[in-house]
């Protein structure tokens, strides 16, 4: 059976998509990527491509109020018969961060996305 392709995005790719791909490296079930819509020199992230968002079977943003993630895809992506989740999860962790960790695996369950 093929690996759900999940694609994690966040505004500059270093701390919250980072983090939730990490959490699907070794994953018999989802491969993962990330991404963001901006680069920050000095960071090692990559930048949303309509290449990435055709691969994925789900595509997940962080945060719609506060940084307008799913505006910013609809607007300069075609998504068309993807489904395009909302976790509503501010920046304000480091990568990794324990609460960062559990927000993210709380808000995939409810989306039915389980390690």
């Amino acid at each position: 059976m093929a690996k759900r392709k999940l694609l994690f995005i966040c505004t500059a790719n270093i701390n919250r998509s980072r983090t939730a791909e990490d959490l699907f490296k070794n994953s018999d079930k989802y491969e993962a990527q990330s991404a963001g819509f901006m680069m920050i020199s000095g960071t090692s992230g990559q930048i949303v491509t309509q290449e990435l968002v055709n691969w994925a079977d789900n595509i997940f943003v962080m945060d719609e109020v506060r940084d307008g993630h799913l505006r910013k895809l609809k607007s300069g992506f075609d998504v068309t018969g993807k489904q395009v989740e909302v976790l509503d999860i501010q920046d304000m962790y480091d990568r990794g961060n324990f609460i960062l960790v559990d927000l993210l695996l709380s808000k995939l369950a409810s989306c039915g996305v389980r390690r």
